[in-house]
């Protein structure tokens, strides 16, 4: 049974011993863009860094988790928020950003 699916996300792993200063496709990371069923075990992974799909065995890869990235306020709502903390509790305060 395959370890990978079209979509998942797959990272390059270490090939120690590998001469001329290590294997050069450590940590790259790709999306799987074709499972292959013969021969079975291998996978095409289109390369983020390169954009070319590359034929790797699936013993070559670790799967990638999916981090679900929460972004910070930044802008408008960073000010926002800013304001908010410094006038808390208070009525008509002349507010400092700059502190």
């Amino acid at each position: 049974m395959a370890i990978f699916s079209v979509g998942d996300r797959a990272k390059v792993i270490d090939k120690p011993g590998w001469p001329d200063g290590g294997y050069k496709l450590t940590g790259w990371e790709g999306m799987i863009v074709e499972v292959l069923e013969n021969p079975a075990g291998w996978v095409l992974m289109k390369a983020d860094q390169t954009g070319y799909r590359m034929l790797f065995h699936e013993k070559e890869l670790e799967p990638v988790t999916k981090v679900e990235q929460i972004p910070e306020h930044d802008g408008v709502l960073g000010f926002v928020d800013a304001l908010q903390q410094k006038t808390k509790g208070k009525i008509g305060v002349d507010v400092n950003l700059d502190s």
